[in-house]
């Protein structure tokens, strides 16, 4: 039985970064955190579950294995559904109160911070902005404090072709 496709990336280990403001900001990402521990903990119910389905497997018991994997394959959908109103709680709070032409992807997965970056690149391209600052941090609240975002944003901006200005962080024009 092989294993299901899910953005269960072990690089996703970071904390959020709690800045200082009010009560109801600190709540969301209080909120985001918890949604991020239920999302981990769906993560290893789901590793679980796959080695005792590949166990089945081999053992002969198909129609078993068959339901574990099942089983496997809703946890995963469950824990990216929960990383994903995490998403949308991080992303929220750190850029409610930001410029059109900024975007703020701290406490976001990889992944999540690529998928915001293109919603934010192809908004600035429909309505002809000429720059986008993008802030990514520079990997204090991730595993090893080694930056994983920002590489990454480099990377996608220099494969649609655009030519960003640095200045501490990257100010690209996104047409």
């Amino acid at each position: 039985m092989g294993n299901t496709s899910s953005s269960t990336d072990e690089d996703n280990n970071s904390t959020l970064p709690f800045s200082s403001g009010s009560s109801l900001r600190s709540r969301i990402l209080i909120e985001a955190e918890s949604l991020r521990t239920e999302a981990q903990q769906l993560m290893f119910q789901a590793k679980a579950v796959s080695e005792q389905s590949q166990i089945a497997y081999r053992s002969g018991h198909k129609s078993e294995a068959k339901i574990l994997s099942i089983k496997k394959i809703n946890l995963y959908r469950q824990m990216n559904e929960k990383n994903q109103q995490a998403a949308e709680l991080i992303f929220k709070h750190f850029n409610q109160d930001r410029p059109n032409n900024v975007i703020d992807l701290h406490g976001l997965y990889v992944e999540e911070a690529l998928q915001y970056l293109q919603k934010k690149l192809d908004e600035c391209r429909s309505k002809n902005k000429s720059q986008l600052i993008i802030i990514t941090g520079i990997g204090n609240n991730s595993q090893d404090k080694i930056a994983k975002i920002k590489p990454k944003v480099i990377d996608t901006i220099i494969i649609s072709k655009q030519k960003p200005e640095y200045v501490g962080f990257a100010v690209i024009p996104p047409n």
